[in-house]
């Protein structure tokens, strides 16, 4: 198994090489506090001819790199505040860089309370079934974890060097881990010695283990990439299944978080019980009838509707009451929403449509379809919000309570209630002009 851990780590995992371009603001920004380093936002992106205007404050003066703990913050959110010339970790020479996004954390109205100096910043969930469809969902953490590359501390596969916050900036570890695994109410983080277990809502150690204890021989060799797949670390339900180990990786470890108790089973056995358990989960299945219709089923509940689009054989089910219909050409995509009973919301048009998914704790869903003035919004009944800017080539994702556009070197951050702008920011580089 020792190639699908190094697969799954390749696809997410970059190390930030040290010495990275920092750069000092070049226009006044309006807010907590007036400038600072690591935030530069005179850019002309997301416009046509004339720059937009600055937005955004910080909440300290000095260059802050690591978080500083403060009850103040309220709910924060990642955002882009740096680029940086980076090399994969798989790069065995450094002749070829990537310029790559850097995350810093800011507060939902846009002060920045730490820089841009993270390769990524996640929310660790863990895997569960709902119990009224049988649908797999993921359960977020009020937690932050945040990954920076350190080729000498780091984790000695990926380079990453991990630390978890508090999501409303309460708590913090600093950079010290090489992984986590997410279970209800806590989190398990390991580091070179051992595996240490945290409060999700305080970030308190209720527990500590060597990698001895666990029966690891090297903490590196534990599957940090956590996904829905047998041979990554995760929470089983009852257990923190750690990987497969052994000479022959035929021994599967568990742990129990609550009583600490270590528990094995074979590699096979687990691979049995795994497949077993997620094909018993349940997920939309769509069947095209041949008279126009199509019926939708996930457990007991089953929809048949009128489909705008018959090419369509195999619709997406967007928080358990909204269809989406998509196909594609060559030339054109094709796409409409309608609900469950076959109300169409957004009627079958051509063009660019992005779903804005909100997190599993909030029904959120919001509609972004590109036009010549920018992301035109539509909630989820298809009535229309707002209208963002953003040039051919732009991207749009949904970030908690914000709408994030992106293109090239640029970044802004709009209010998904209200289409406000709370923080624009342009990663700079030496030698690197906008492409806007």
């Amino acid at each position: 198994m020792r190639g699908t851990r190094a697969w799954a780590a390749l696809a997410l995992s970059c190390t930030l090489l040290a010495g990275c371009t920092k750069w000092e603001a070049t226009q006044t920004v309006t807010g907590v506090v007036d400038s600072g380093p690591n935030v530069q936002v005179d850019w002309s992106a997301l416009g046509e001819s004339e720059s937009l205007p600055a937005v955004g404050g910080r909440w300290y003066q000095t260059y802050v790199s690591e978080l500083i703990p403060s009850p103040d913050y309220g709910p924060l959110l990642p955002c882009k505040a740096a680029l940086s010339m980076t090399q994969v970790w798989w790069e065995e020479e450094a002749t070829y860089r990537n310029p790559s996004w850097l995350y810093g954390l800011m507060t939902q109205d846009g002060i920045l309370v730490m820089e841009g100096i993270c390769s990524s910043i996640s929310r660790p969930g863990y895997t569960v079934a709902d119990p009224d469809t049988g649908e797999l969902t993921t359960q977020p953490l009020p937690v932050y974890a945040l990954a920076k590359g350190d080729p000498e501390l780091g984790n000695p596969t990926t380079g990453d060097l991990v630390a978890l916050a508090g999501e409303d900036g309460n708590w913090w570890t600093g950079f010290r881990f090489w992984g986590s695994i997410a279970y209800p109410d806590g989190i398990a983080a390991g580091d070179k010695d051992g595996l240490s277990l945290l409060d999700a809502y305080t970030g308190a150690q209720i527990g500590r283990y060597t990698w001895a204890e666990l029966g690891i021989p090297d903490g590196a060799s534990v599957p940090w990439f956590t996904a829905e797949a047998p041979s990554t670390a995760q929470w089983t339900g009852k257990r923190l299944f750690l990987g497969v180990f052994g000479e022959n990786y035929d021994t599967a470890r568990f742990l129990d978080p609550v009583t600490g108790a270590v528990s094995t089973c074979s590699a096979e056995e687990w691979y049995t019980r795994w497949e077993e358990q997620y094909s018993r989960y349940n997920q939309w299945a769509p069947h095209p009838n041949g008279d126009g219709t199509i019926t939708l089923t996930c457990g007991t509940k089953s929809y048949t509707l009128p489909s705008p689009l018959p090419q369509d054989e195999y619709p997406s089910v967007l928080q358990g009451d909204r269809v989406y219909f998509y196909t594609w050409t060559e030339d054109v995509n094709t796409f409409a929403i309608t609900d469950l009973k076959g109300n169409v919301l957004i009627p079958v048009q051509n063009g660019d449509l992005t779903i804005l998914n909100g997190r599993p704790e909030s029904d959120l869903l919001l509609f972004a379809i590109r036009g010549q003035e920018g992301w035109t919004i539509y909630d989820r009944d298809g009535e229309q919000r707002f209208t963002l800017p953003g040039q051919p080539g732009s991207w749009c994702y949904l970030n908690g309570s914000v709408i994030e556009v992106v293109q090239d070197n640029c970044a802004a951050y709009y209010s998904a209630e209200t289409g406000d702008c709370v923080w624009r920011a342009y990663g700079g580089l030496e030698s690197r002009e906008p492409d806007l």
